[in-house]
């Protein structure tokens, strides 16, 4: 089966009924993740820009079911599987911090490479790295060394994709920054 377009894509986040808060942080993800594709895909570098949106907007479907769980992201992937969108599997299982320190979820490709950073800067507002972990730091105490064991991977991963599209990485969060505000907004 294709990607799904946006129509089907928000049929499905609708469907989850989930809170306000998921929803206005999946939307601000898929806001910096098509930023992030369309950067990449001006650097000459293919990604699947449809791939990228539908899988941040549906990234956090299990949230409710998952939170605080290292299930986050493969119950989802494998919910969208069955549904069968098998190609946003490998972008929403890798997008949790957890995959950062698991090899085998870890973020590869530059689809779920773009949803891992961009789920990185969006809380219920734009943030940076740093803010974004400090956050779960605070609200996952008992996880706070894993969290600081994963945080210098989410920057290699965000220098990464700075290099890929020849910005420097405080021009790169700055863009990323621009789309979410545009979005945020509306």
């Amino acid at each position: 089966m294709a990607v799904p377009d946006r129509e089907r894509t928000e049929a499905i986040l609708a469907s989850y009924q989930l809170p306000e808060g998921i929803l206005r942080h999946s939307r601000g993800v898929a806001r910096v993740a098509r930023a992030a594709a369309r950067l990449v895909s001006e650097a000459g570098v293919p990604v699947d820009a449809a791939l990228v949106e539908a899988a941040a907007v549906l990234h956090d479907v299990d949230k409710p079911d998952t939170r605080g769980s290292l299930q986050h992201g493969i119950a989802a992937a494998a919910t969208l599987s069955n549904l069968g969108h098998e190609e946003l599997a490998l972008p929403i299982a890798s997008h949790p911090v957890t995959a950062l320190m698991d090899e085998e979820r870890f973020p590869r490709g530059w689809e779920s490479v773009i949803v891992s950073v961009a789920d990185r800067h969006v809380t219920q507002e734009f943030v940076t790295t740093d803010e974004r972990f400090d956050d779960l730091a605070e609200r996952y105490p008992q996880y706070r060394d894993d969290l600081e064991q994963a945080r210098p991977r989410a920057h290699a991963l965000e220098a990464e994709l700075a290099e890929l599209t020849c910005l420097a990485l405080d021009e790169l969060v700055a863009r990323l920054r621009a789309a979410w505000q545009e979005g945020a907004e509306a």
